[in-house]
């Protein structure tokens, strides 16, 4: 018989106003107002839809892009952070924390390169070689305030989609013809916290870099109406040279996720999400699944890994003679009939009385 039971388990926004500018722009006076320092965060979004594997929230409440394993890219006057949490939805936790060794300004730019000490297993995001369109959509992602001028930060991060206007619209904060110039208002917003963050353009589990944010598009005030994005493709040249042209993710990447959830007892199945980018074509026929699950009798549990099309693959069966405690092995799934970029989900379910669990990590070895 079963007896014991064990259970587991902003960003500176700096406005655009008086920071650097792009060469050949005149600095604006900062305005006489009450605001707090330096921070932005989005206003009129909601919690992330999926994780973004290369975000990064840096120390000093900025946030960032990871392009390359030892590369985030972020604005120039956010490059005191000392470190980043990279790949997590939550502020405080998840994802992997890695420390920043150096930083690399472009002049004349907000545009800062920063170095990891240890490369992140994180899947860096593609580039855009060009501006999107005006009139497309674009999407800002950040952990800034979430109204304003009474800031509420949020601990899970945000995302709300926008609109690309005319680079015109934001030559008042600064911008060159160059630069992404995004549509907004004070209730549809970047703001306080959300500096040096993406804004990118694509589709669920596959995404292009085309921003990174600098500030106010124009002289209306914090988290007013348009925000100024340092544009990448303009830049792009620039960064390859720093992180010596590797901007796609290795052959034979990790995509993982270290957030715990929780297995209830004989209860529903629950699912922790792996969101893959920047493959092409189909998974492998021998697809690495890494598992760590916390559970007494790991007999009770069964898991599956959900492929982004829904299709499901049997990786554990119940075993009620199993008594050991945890589930820490390495699965083969044949996957080559499946896209490879989505989201791919590891599902558990505890189908007996008396014990529980939780996720600890897994992840998708290609």
């Amino acid at each position: 018989m079963k007896t014991a039971r064990r259970t587991g388990r902003v960003a500176l926004f700096a406005l655009a106003l008086g920071l650097v500018l792009a060469g050949g722009h005149d600095a604006v006076a900062a305005p006489t107002t009450t605001e707090p320092p330096v921070e932005t965060q989005i206003i009129g979004g909601h919690n992330a839809s999926e994780t973004y594997p290369f975000f990064a929230f840096l120390s000093n409440g900025c946030g960032g892009s990871l392009v390359a394993p030892q590369w985030i890219v972020t604005a120039t006057h956010c490059g005191s952070a000392s470190s980043a949490r990279i790949g997590s939805t939550a502020r405080s936790s998840g994802g992997e924390v890695r420390t920043v060794d150096r930083v690399v300004n472009r002049s004349g730019t907000d545009l800062t390169m920063m170095h990891l000490s240890t490369a992140s297993t994180q899947t860096p995001i593609t580039m855009a070689t060009a501006n999107p369109a005006v009139g497309s959509g674009v999407r800002l992602i950040g952990l800034g305030c979430t109204s304003w001028p009474s800031c509420s930060n949020p601990s899970t991060l945000q995302e709300i989609d926008l609109t690309v206007l005319a680079s015109s619209r934001c030559a008042a904060g600064g911008g060159a013809s160059t630069d992404v110039c995004v549509s907004g208002d004070r209730t549809h917003s970047a703001c306080h916290g959300d500096s040096g963050g993406p804004a990118i353009v694509g589709t669920r589990g596959n995404w292009t870099l085309v921003g990174e944010t600098h500030g106010p598009g124009d002289n209306n005030g914090e988290c007013a109406t348009t925000t100024l994005y340092t544009g990448i493709a303009a830049n792009l040249s620039w960064i390859n040279q720093q992180t010596g042209g590797t901007t796609t993710p290795p052959t034979g990447g990790k995509f993982e996720n270290t957030d715990n959830v929780a297995i209830p007892d004989k209860g529903a199945a629950v699912t922790s999400p792996v969101t893959v980018t920047g493959r092409t074509g189909n998974a492998p026929s021998a697809l690495k699944v890494n598992v760590d699950v916390k559970h007494t009798y790991r007999g009770d549990v069964v898991l599956d890994l959900v492929a982004p099309d829904g299709s499901t693959y049997r990786l554990k069966n119940a075993s009620y003679n199993d008594s050991a405690d945890n589930i820490v092995t390495t699965y083969t799934v044949n996957a080559s009939s499946e896209a490879a970029n989505g989201t791919w989900q590891l599902k558990a379910q505890d189908v007996e009385v008396n014990d529980t669990g939780y996720i600890d990590a897994w992840s998708l070895q290609f």
